[in-house]
């Protein structure tokens, strides 16, 4: 009984798009971004859009730095695309991410944030105390 539960279990996961994870692809745009020096974290926001409905769970992944551009950070804007032939809306849809990190310890002064369109580099600002 309990392997029949386990086998139907499987089969709804593998229907569902549950048992692999899907990659993560590169959004469509950026629209307008931000990095800000925050309590000694970079933090580092982004707006922009997605090309169709069904997209889930948009981040922004950090790349290391190289010593070469030490004084850019490199982020992607991605996003979870739909499963393959989900029916999905034909429409380009607004989406947003923010990450919080640990200063690098290079010097960063700026931002460069890419997408499948377009690419914005943003300078880093400090967040005035009050």
């Amino acid at each position: 009984m309990r392997a029949h539960a386990a086998f139907v279990f499987f089969l709804i996961a593998l229907a569902t798009g549950v048992a692999a994870a899907a990659p993560v692809t590169l959004v469509y745009r950026i629209d307008r971004a931000t990095a800000t020096i925050e309590h000694n974290r970079i933090v580092i926001t982004a707006r922009g859009a997605v090309s169709t409905g069904g997209w889930m769970k948009p981040l922004l992944r950090l790349h290391e730095a190289s010593a070469a551009e030490a004084g850019t950070l490199d982020v992607e804007f991605v996003a979870t695309p739909p499963r393959h032939r989900a029916a999905v809306a034909q429409v380009i849809l607004p989406v947003s991410a923010r990450l919080a990190a640990r200063l690098p310890h290079t010097g960063v002064v700026q931002v460069k944030i890419v997408s499948q369109t377009n690419v914005v580099t943003v300078p880093v600002t400090r967040l005035s105390s009050r």
